[in-house]
């Protein structure tokens, strides 16, 4: 009978142990590495989008509160009608040309909280037949991603027949949609 050398079986079986736990320790640290990388990825793409509806946000009481100054300013005029439309559309001359709803809502300083660079905002007015249309686009980007919304509202326009004492913003604004841009 034959004696059989194993000499230097256990050390190929500790190698083959040994490399199928590194393989397996590889492949757990780049998962983690992957899932790491996704959730931050995640958490960016979370804070631009509400920056952006934040503005949004902001936009909307901008609106609002102009709305509010505009029957302010109309309330004791002879015309309430047309000089709420024109200091909503910036047409009053004793206030000043250029100081439209537009305007403002494009100004960054009348943001509290968005002042930063990384913001774009732009604000279109639509004359309807008994309304006015407001767009107003928010767009936030950090590095490679960007976020853009857009609210739409609604501002009516007083009758001739309405007294200034009987409508309040509340009556005259309105959010028609809200919307992520594509």
């Amino acid at each position: 009978m034959s004696k059989q050398n194993n000499k230097g079986a256990i050390m190929a079986l500790v190698l083959l142990m040994s490399s199928v736990v590194i393989a397996a320790g590889t492949a757990l640290l780049s998962t983690s590495i992957m899932n790491y990388k996704m959730k931050r990825l995640n958490s960016r793409v979370k804070r631009t989008f509400y920056s952006a509806e934040g503005v949004l946000d902001e936009a909307y009481i901008i609106a609002f509160t102009f709305v509010e100054s505009a029957l302010e300013y109309a309330c004791d005029k002879e015309n309430f009608r047309d000089a709420y439309l024109n200091f909503i559309t910036g047409n009053c001359e004793e206030l000043g040309s250029d100081n439209s709803l537009v305007k403002s809502l494009k100004d960054k300083s009348n943001y509290l909280i968005y002042k930063e660079s990384n913001m774009e905002i732009d604000a279109e007015l639509f004359n309807k037949s008994d309304c006015m249309q407001l767009e107003v686009v928010s767009c936030c980007t950090d590095g490679k991603i960007e976020k853009k919304l857009k609210l739409i509202c609604r501002i009516m326009i007083p009758g001739y027949d309405v007294s200034p004492g009987e409508i309040s913003p509340e009556d005259l604004i309105c959010i028609i949609e809200w919307k992520l841009e594509r």
